[in-house]
């Protein structure tokens, strides 16, 4: 049972932590009081350094999507490490993967890097070296990896967010120079009025817009077609770019979140499963605007860029060994599979009493501890006794064998099957009725 003074894990954190600061290297696995370690993975499972055997509802933060170990994978990426990992040159490889990216996305061109921060970061350079203006919007709550601008807002507080239809902006990490608010514009989310008052007010300086459509630190609402349609409409229309973030909704669909809303935005940033499970990150858009990396008639490009391993060998073998798996049909099985989840969630909400809800689209799907509508990121943001609850159910579903984030976002694998889907389920079931039952004793 977790947690035990006397596990490898907690042994093993104490060492961690005579090394590493906090005793991990990235703050998304630390857990009270202490990390689970893995020792392996295979399929829709891993296994700790303790033997115990959890399915895996997190997925490396959506980032597998085949499952741990896939054969394929596997297969080609055991053949690229006997010809080398990584070259000073370009790959064939590398042109392959872009291909088939830019044929299912209608992307026009593609540039590798190494994880959707990196991509994000670069898609923001991009656009404004490409509009010559150097402010950005983004909304409350959307999370686009440890950049400084993007993280603006990522988790403000009541106290400091200001007025819900022009939020301030609020730094996430301390130190965050004020020069970095002052550039950033923050979108209340599915507020196509005050969206599009903003966006006007700062048009005349502003390079982009950068939006997730499905953003899970907001709470995974479904985005309200006003909203987008205010989004792209006014940007366009004061002469700023939209990058539309898919480094998470590109598991949506072969075209990912854009094509299934029919969205055209001029920059999109991807991570996650095109990696086939080794860092990656990328770049994609509209011809014009990815000149930008080129240099034209033998002049400095607008934006050099470069990367030491930027479209290793390895990461490139392993995306198109996962992306040639994922065809119509298996996204259409990870969206089914995750109605069955969510749907059954609701059952199990139902059936006990409980007022939460869940939230998501396709393979994804967020728990919420509160009935309240999810519209926005103040609407999904916890409270104290909603955080310790979610950090309760968490450890009853960590003792049931799931593992799952700690703030109640999960996804799917392909290699999870129906027995391993009503796991999960029966999981949240037990879990949520023992900590019910707990709380009322």
């Amino acid at each position: 049972m977790y947690p035990d003074p006397s596990s490898r894990s907690a042994a093993l954190y104490e060492r961690a932590r005579r090394v590493l600061p906090d005793g991990v290297s990235r703050g998304t696995v630390r857990v009270d009081p202490y990390p689970v370690y893995v020792a392996s993975g295979q399929g829709a499972w891993v296994t700790d350094v303790d033997g115990n055997r959890y399915l895996d509802a997190n997925n490396n933060y959506t980032a597998i999507v085949l499952g741990h170990a896939d054969p394929v994978v596997t297969e080609a990426v055991t053949r690229q490490l006997g010809r080398g990992s990584a070259f000073s040159l370009a790959t064939e490889a590398e042109v392959r993967l872009a291909e088939l990216l830019c044929e299912r996305a209608g992307f026009d061109r593609i540039r590798f890097c190494n994880s959707g921060t990196e991509a994000v970061m670069t898609a923001v350079k991009a656009a404004r070296a490409f509009t010559g203006r150097t402010r950005i919007a983004k909304v409350e709550g959307g999370y686009h990896g440890a950049y400084d601008h993007v993280e603006v807002s990522l988790d403000a507080a009541g106290g400091t967010w200001g007025d819900p239809t022009a939020p301030t902006g609020v730094p996430y990490a301390a130190g965050t120079p004020a020069s970095v608010l002052a550039e950033t514009v923050v979108l209340p989310y599915n507020d196509a009025e005050a969206t599009a008052s903003l966006l006007r007010t700062h048009g005349h300086d502003l390079a982009a817009v950068v939006l997730d459509t499905l953003p899970s630190r907001v709470g995974m609402p479904e985005p309200d077609r006003a909203f987008l349609d205010t989004v792209f409409g006014v940007a366009r229309e004061v002469g700023a770019l939209v990058i539309l973030d898919e480094v998470i909704t590109f598991r949506l669909g072969p075209g990912g979140n854009a094509a299934r809303l029919g969205l055209q935005p001029d920059l999109t940033t991807l991570g996650k499963i095109i990696g086939g499970g080794f860092p990656v990150g990328a770049v994609a858009g509209r011809a014009e605007v990815m000149d930008v990396f080129s240099p034209l008639d033998g002049a400095r490009p607008r934006l050099p860029a470069g990367g030491t391993f930027s479209a290793n060998s390895i990461t490139m073998v392993a995306g198109l060994a996962c992306m040639e798996q994922l065809d119509t049909a298996a996204f259409d099985r990870l969206a089914t599979m995750g109605e069955r989840v969510r749907g059954g969630v609701r059952a199990i909400f139902a059936e006990t009493g409980f007022p939460g809800q869940v939230t998501g689209d396709g393979s994804l799907f967020r728990l919420h501890p509160h009935d309240r509508p999810v519209r926005n990121y103040r609407d999904a943001r916890h409270d104290p006794a909603e955080a310790a609850f979610m950090a309760r159910l968490h450890r009853q579903l960590l003792n049931r064998g799931v593992y799952l984030t700690t703030y109640g976002m999960g996804c799917l694998s392909l290699a999870m099957t129906d027995v391993d889907l009503g796991h999960l389920l029966d999981a949240v079931a037990d879990g949520l009725r023992a900590e019910l039952s707990s709380a009322t004793a």
